[in-house]
């Protein structure tokens, strides 16, 4: 298989999300990807709009009921939000052998939503910033996770607040920036290059390219791509220009999971 690996793709399974991934599957094909990643939302946070929409038996079917395609390679995942805030249930699906990988993610600090606008009209925004990847480290730290989701996504809220997302944390916070890439490098868990923020106001990729050529300064080899995907409209976003920017920061390589081993595909075979 030499099409996109999209690790990053979520179901209807997921309530902020509408595509059956049987059809997500015949959509892939067209696409040029050969490996989709499903991810279904496991949001734990109380205040999530998700929280409470995970069934595992009825996302499970659905998968092994699109599983029938066998033009497409599927992969099975869970995006568990805040992992590190509520260990006692996300301690429960790490390693679990119904699923290749497990990403996690941090949209929440505290009580504070940071794809929304709100967090960042009230004080320092930048505060905000380092907080987020204060907690990166604990998330890395506390869980088994596979790869880490969509690195800088609080870019999100800033647009949304009408603020510049043109900066670079590497600047403001560089011992800070770089303890979270060694931590993600020692502990074996990938670093996603979401393409969702290419349609966005923010327009960039989630992490920004200075974060991923320090990354790859630092020995980071293990990289994923992920669209994001949620709606039809957006399905497969980008997995082009994120190929083209890993190439452009100097990586040869980027790659999938399966049964929670990590695989890399050469980028060549996509750009050539």
């Amino acid at each position: 298989m030499t099409g996109y690996a999209d690790m990053h793709v979520h179901t209807s399974s997921s309530p902020d999300a509408d595509v059956p991934a049987a059809e997500l599957l015949e959509m892939a094909a067209g696409a040029g990807v050969s490996r989709v990643g499903f991810v279904a939302h496991l949001d734990i946070h109380p205040d999530d709009f998700c929280h409470g929409g995970f069934s595992e038996p009825e996302y499970l079917s659905e998968l092994n009921h699109a599983s029938e395609n066998r033009e497409v390679h599927l992969l099975r995942g869970l995006e568990i939000g805040e992992p590190h805030r509520f260990m006692d249930d996300a301690e429960k699906m790490f390693s679990r052998e119904e699923y290749d990988f497990i990403i996690g993610a941090l949209h929440w600090l505290e009580d504070r939503m940071i794809l929304d606008q709100e967090p960042f009209m009230e004080g320092d925004p930048f505060s905000l910033v380092e907080r987020y990847y204060l907690e990166t480290l604990d998330i890395l730290e506390a869980g088994r996770i596979s790869i880490l989701a969509h690195p800088g996504i609080f870019r999100r809220g800033m647009a949304r607040a009408g603020l510049d997302c043109g900066f670079s944390e590497t600047e403001l916070f560089p011992a800070l920036i770089e303890e979270v890439l060694r931590k993600a490098i020692s502990r074996d868990v990938a670093l996603e290059v979401n393409t969702a923020g290419l349609r966005r106001p923010e327009s960039t990729t989630y992490p920004v390219p200075s974060v991923l050529h320090l990354y790859r300064r630092l020995g980071g080899r293990m990289i994923t791509l992920g669209s994001d995907t949620h709606r039809r409209d957006n399905a497969f976003f980008g997995l082009d220009r994120g190929a083209a920017l890993l190439e452009e920061c100097g990586f040869t390589e980027y790659g999938f999971f399966q049964r929670y081993e990590y695989r890399s595909c050469p980028l060549h075979s996509l750009l050539d």
